[in-house]
């Protein structure tokens, strides 16, 4: 099977995607993170799809392929794309088991698209935002805090970020993941004007991180609604901890959790095989 990647037009422009696997009554949807493109889930969207699940992945506005939107003051452009998009590929009166999964900022927009679609089968969280926390390493803080107070990020700094995330690439066993995640951390270009602008905004827009602003109320809401939803921390995620997707657990009703030991932020990347046999044991049992 081959990923292959297409544009397709929406509301606030071109967007990058790819739709795998033969069409079926289950379609996953998987939401990157603020540091990754789409391509971060291809080994993931394969293991999927060979499991009977269409798997739909795109680039969010401003990462990878998809045009870039300028002074994004609310995350509902990013939820307002998601199902967008998934309604593209939802035939008009026929049902499909919408299931969406989200990793890091992907996560709390994830939340925000389940909670708004008329119906979602399941919804996944890796490392997920949306709960007001702190990164527990140093130089990520001192980067958000540049964000806040809108201030030029020194040279030293940006040398710490990029130090700190190669280090943290490092861990990845497979020589294949650790080249895909270093091409696309490459890709990014992680200190354009566009990019810094891009990642700004999402933070500020994006519960947790930043400011006092939070989507308990969306995690509230999903447990309310029964969305069967399974989340997934690293106990040694130095930017989003596991004590934030403890705190989700416990806003969403009914909702499942499981710490990974010794697992950073790169989560799935890590542990592959663990991380795929549990999200594929959920999917199906929803």
């Amino acid at each position: 099977m081959e990923i292959i990647d297409r544009f397709i037009t929406l509301e606030k422009g071109k967007v990058q995607y790819s739709i795998t696997g033969e069409a079926s009554d289950n379609l996953v949807i998987l939401l990157h993170g603020l540091t990754t493109s789409k391509d971060i889930y291809n080994d993931l969207t394969l293991d999927i799809v060979s499991h009977g699940f269409q798997v739909l992945s795109f680039d969010f506005y401003g990462r990878g392929g998809s045009d870039y939107v300028p002074n994004v003051k609310s995350e509902n452009v990013y939820v307002d794309q998601t199902i967008e998009l998934i309604e593209k590929f939802t035939p008009i009166n026929k049902k499909r088991n919408v299931n969406l999964i989200g990793y890091s900022a992907g996560g709390s927009i994830a939340a925000m698209a389940a909670d708004k679609l008329e119906s979602c089968s399941s919804l996944i969280l890796i490392a997920s935002t949306g709960v007001p926390q702190m990164p527990t390493s140093p130089v990520l803080i001192s980067l958000l805090q540049s964000f806040e107070n809108n201030e030029e990020i020194s040279s030293e700094l940006k040398n710490k970020v990029e130090k700190q995330m190669l280090t943290e690439l490092e861990v990845l066993s497979e020589e294949k993941t650790k080249n895909l995640a270093l091409k696309i951390y490459n890709d990014l270009d992680i200190w354009n004007e566009k990019t810094i602008d891009t990642v700004k905004n999402h933070l500020l827009s994006t519960g947790g991180y930043i400011g006092d602003k939070s989507i308990n109320d969306i995690f509230e809401s999903v447990g309310k609604k029964n969305i069967p939803t399974f989340i997934m921390s690293g106990s040694k995620d130095n930017w989003v901890s596991s004590e934030a997707g403890k705190e989700i657990h416990q806003l969403i009703e009914g909702s499942l959790f499981f710490e990974f030991e010794n697992v950073g932020h790169w989560a799935f990347l890590e542990e592959p095989e663990v991380y795929h046999r549990k999200i594929l044991t959920f999917l199906k049992s929803t």
